[in-house]
C-alpha cells in the first residue's frame, strides 16, 4: 500500500530520497554522526481530490488538464451555446438543434476556446423552441442574449428571427442591426383586450463598436408588459404597452417556426444564451468575474477562485516543508496565490476553522520556515484580470517534505547487578548516532517479569535535587558506552513525582501519560524475582500526544535475577 496515501484520498505521485549525511571525523573519540536520520518525500498534486469553489478542469492542447476560473455562465439556462462542440444535438429538455452550419473560430472567444463565425445567408443555426414555455402564448420574463463580435459588413445584418405567416399577417419578432445599431421589431406579440394586436419597432441609439466584443441582450417583461434593449449590461431602448389595453405579450398559438440564429449576419457570435429573469447587470456578461466598484461602501469586490487540498498526513511527525513549486499560468494582470497551513494535531478541513493559513512565496522554491507539523493542507488562489477577460490556471503543484525518522532502537543493551545494591542494576548500551537523541532526547528503560510484558518505566533521573531525562552520560561512561544504574530510591522517584517536580520535568516526558502516574501504586523489584529489560530511544520531538512516533522499538530482551533472601527466623 502507498504509504503516501492518506484515509482513501487519491494517491499523489510521490519520490522518496533518503538522506544520511554523517559529519567528518576530527578525533577518534568524536567520530560518529551528529546528524538527523531524515526522509525526503517529493508529492506532486494534479488537484483531483482537492475542493474547489468558483473553479473549473481546462484541457489544453497536449491533452493535459489545468484549472482555472469558472467562466461567467448563466446558472440556470434554458439555453446556452458556447460552439465548443461541432455536433448537433439538443440544447435542452425544450429547444434542439434543427439545422446548423457555421465557421468555428479560435482566434475569437468569450466563452471557452472557440467561437462562430457566420458569413452573410450561407451560414445560419436553426433551433426547435416549440417545446420551450418562453415561445409559447403566456410566456413567463425572459431575456435573450447574444455576444456579438461583428466584422465591416456586420453593420447591417439579420441577426435573431422568430417570425411566422399566418393568413397574410406576421407575427413574432426580429433583431436587426442598421447602421451598426440594434433594431427589434415586434409583430403582433401585444395582444390588447379586444383581441386586436400591437406591431411596434424599438431602437438603440447606442452604436455597436467593429471588431470588439459587445453583448445585447432583450429583456421580454411579461409581467409588467414591456419589452427592454441592454447593452453591456446598460439599458438603451425599451417599450411599455399600455396597461389598460393590454392583455398579454406572447407568440401565437400556431406559431411553431424556427427560432432563426444569424438568419443574416456577418461576424462571431459566443454565449447565446436564453433565461429566465431579466438581464446581469453591468460587468456580468465579462468571461470571467471582474472587479466590481461600489459607490455605497467605496470598495472593489474581485473575490477570485479557491482550489483547497484534504487535510494530508505525513508518514512521521515534526516534519518540515523543504521545497514547493507551483506550475502556473499568469497572464498580465491576473493573481495566482498559494497557502499553505499546518500542526501536529488533526484539524478539519473547513477553511474557517484550524491553523492559521500562511502565504506561499512563489519567486521562492526553497522554504525556509522551521514550523513542524504532520497534518497539513493547501489553498490555491485563482484570480482573473480586472475586466474579466483572462484568467490565470495552475496544472500541478510540486513540493516537498523534510520527515525526521524515529531513532534507531539503542545497540548493545546489556545489564550487570549494581554493586553493594541487592535489588540494584547497572544498565550498559551504545549511544544512538541521531543529533535529536543526543540533544534534549533521551532513553527509556522498561522491565517486566516476562519478555512481553513490561510493567514498569524508568524515564527519569535525579540529578541537583532536579528530574531530568535519562541520558547515559553519568557513571563517569564515555559516548560509546552509556550507563545507568537504578535501584528502589530510582523506581520511586519515577513512580511518585512530586507536584513541586511536574512542571520541571523535561518537555518529553511532562506528558500527562506519565504524570498520572503520581500517587500510584508502581512496581519494585522484588527478590528472588528474574526481571527482563528492554530499552528504548527517543528525540527531542517525543511527546505522547503530537510526536508519539519519534521514539524507536523496543530491544531484544535482556534478563536479569535477583537473589532470593532467606529469612533468618
Amino acid at each position: 500500500m502507498d504509504s503516501n496515501k492518506f484515509r482513501g484520498w487519491t494517491t499523489r505521485t510521490a519520490l522518496a530520497t533518503y538522506r544520511g549525511s554523517k559529519a567528518l571525523a576530527i578525533c577518534i573519540i568524536l567520530s560518529f554522526s551528529l546528524e538527523a536520520k531524515e526522509i525526503i518525500r517529493e508529492y506532486q498534486s494534479q488537484f483531483a481530490d482537492w475542493k474547489r469553489k468558483s473553479a473549473e478542469y481546462e484541457q489544453g492542447i497536449s491533452g493535459n488538464q489545468s484549472l482555472k476560473p469558472s467562466e461567467n455562465r448563466p446558472k440556470n439556462p434554458e439555453l446556452f451555446l458556447d460552439f465548443e462542440e461541432d455536433k448537433n444535438e439538443k440544447l435542452s429538455r425544450a429547444i434542439s438543434i434543427l439545422s446548423s452550419s457555421f465557421i468555428p473560430d479560435p482566434k475569437h472567444s468569450l466563452y471557452g476556446k472557440r467561437s462562430a463565425y457566420f458569413s452573410g445567408k450561407r451560414n445560419q443555426i436553426h433551433l426547435n423552441v416549440s417545446g420551450s414555455h418562453f415561445f409559447g402564448q403566456n410566456p413567463e420574463s425572459f431575456t435573450i442574449t447574444l455576444p456579438l463580435l461583428i466584422n465591416e459588413q456586420g453593420a447591417y445584418s439579420n441577426v435573431l428571427d422568430k417570425t411566422v405567416l399566418i393568413q397574410g399577417q406576421s407575427y413574432g419578432f426580429r433583431l436587426e442591426i442598421v447602421e451598426a445599431k440594434p433594431v427589434l421589431s415586434l409583430h403582433q406579440m401585444i395582444k390588447k383586450l379586444d383581441g386586436s394586436y400591437i406591431t411596434v419597432t424599438i431602437r438603440s441609439n447606442k452604436i455597436i463598436p467593429r471588431k470588439e466584443w459587445h453583448i445585447l441582450s432583450l429583456y421580454f417583461d411579461t409581467k409588467k408588459n414591456q419589452i427592454l434593449m441592454f447593452q453591456n449590461g446598460f439599458e438603451t431602448a425599451r417599450y411599455e404597452a399600455p396597461k389598460a389595453a393590454v392583455d398579454h405579450i406572447g407568440f401565437h398559438e400556431d406559431d411553431s417556426n424556427a427560432l432563426i440564429l444569424a438568419k443574416s449576419y456577418f461576424g462571431n457570435i459566443d454565449g447565446f444564451h436564453i433565461h429566465a429573469g431579466e438581464p446581469f447587470g453591468d460587468g456580468k456578461y465579462s468571461r470571467y468575474e471582474s472587479a466590481q466598484y461600489s459607490d455605497d461602501t467605496k470598495r472593489v469586490q474581485h473575490e477570485g477562485s479557491f482550489i483547497t487540498s484534504p487535510v494530508f498526513e505525513t508518514t512521521y511527525s515534526h516534519s518540515t516543508l523543504d521545497f514547493v513549486q507551483l506550475h502556473r499560468q499568469s497572464p498580465k494582470d491576473t493573481n495566482v496565490g498559494l497557502y499553505f497551513r499546518s500542526s501536529l494535531q488533526k484539524f478539519s478541513d473547513k477553511e474557517n476553522v484550524g491553523p492559521t493559513w500562511k502565504p506561499i512565496d512563489l519567486t521562492k522554491v526553497k522554504w525556509t520556515d522551521t514550523n513542524r507539523f504532520r497534518y497539513y493542507q493547501w489553498k490555491i488562489w485563482l484570480r482573473p484580470d480586472p475586466i474579466g477577460s483572462t484568467a490565470p490556471s495552475v496544472s500541478q503543484l510540486t513540493y516537498q517534505l523534510k520527515e525526521l525518522i524515529p531513532p534507531d532502537v539503542p545497540s548493545f543493551f546489556r545489564v550487570n547487578k549494581m554493586e553493594g545494591e541487592p535489588l540494584g542494576v547497572c544498565f550498559l548500551w551504545n549511544s544512538n548516532h541521531e543529533r535529536e537523541v543526543q540533544n534534549q532526547g533521551g532513553y527509556m528503560i522498561h522491565f517486566g517479569p516476562h519478555p512481553d510484558r513490561m510493567i514498569g518505566t524508568l524515564f527519569v533521573k535525579s540529578k541537583d535535587n532536579k528530574l531530568i531525562n535519562i541520558d547515559g552520560r553519568d557513571e563517569a561512561a564515555d559516548y560509546k558506552n552509556l550507563k545507568f544504574c537504578a535501584n528502589e530510591r530510582t523506581l520511586l522517584e519515577n513512580i511518585y513525582i512530586p507536584d513541586q517536580s511536574v512542571t520541571e520535568l523535561p518537555n518529553t516526558v511532562s506528558d500527562p501519560v506519565f504524570t498520572s502516574r503520581m500517587e500510584r501504586k508502581g512496581h519494585l523489584f522484588q527478590s528472588g524475582i528474574t526481571y527482563y529489560f528492554r530499552i528504548s530511544a527517543y528525540n527531542q520531538f517525543y511527546n505522547e500526544w503530537e510526536g508519539r512516533d519519534q521514539k524507536s522499538k523496543l530491544s531484544a530482551p535482556v534478563s536479569l535475577s535477583f537473589d532470593r533472601e532467606i529469612s533468618q527466623r
